[in-house]
């Protein structure tokens, strides 16, 4: 490798670099310091890859991609870049769908229902009996990516020791 650099400088570069990429993604609330991601993170890197202008097919909006019906229960606001506004009207959603999940079905949902239910809707689920098996397969596939990233630990990147002779 010769970019004007000795390897000692190229992982000091990097190390740099990666450590400012992890810094802007905690600041933009993208990471947080814990094991795996948070629900809400997760959802965000799924649905729209963090982009708070991502607007989907049928009209869903912000980085989390909430039907606009969906939004105006919990706010009146339509600042839907506003990716403080839209992390709140996340998480009340998010909420709302826990809570009736475990009235529906008197258990807990585990990460896989909370994905299936942000994606598909909860009436969805409720009409497929709460039954992961019976969930359309590309529902299927990204809450398992849910589950995924819920579980991810990012390892610091290790140092490579170059010799050069």
């Amino acid at each position: 490798m010769d970019c004007g650099r000795s390897p000692a400088q190229f992982d000091e570069t990097y190390m740099l670099y990666s450590m400012r990429s992890v810094i802007a993604l905690l600041s933009a609330g993208i990471l947080s310091c814990q094991a795996g991601l948070s629900d809400l993170e997760a959802i965000s890197l799924i649905e729209s890859g963090g982009n708070d202008a991502a607007v989907g097919e049928a009209g869903e909006v912000s980085r989390y991609q909430i039907l606009p019906q969906v939004w105006r229960h919990y706010s009146r606001s339509q600042n839907y870049r506003n990716p403080w506004l839209s992390g709140e009207v996340a998480r009340h959603h998010l909420k709302f769908l826990m809570t009736r999940f475990q009235q529906e079905t008197g258990r807990n949902p585990r990460d896989f229902d909370l994905y299936v239910m942000w994606n598909a809707g909860l009436a969805y689920y409720r009409k497929v009996g709460f039954d992961g098996k019976k969930v359309h397969r590309i529902i299927r596939e990204r809450a398992e990516r849910f589950v995924n990233l819920k579980q991810y630990l990012p390892t610091p990147p290790t140092m490579v020791q170059a010799s050069v002779r």
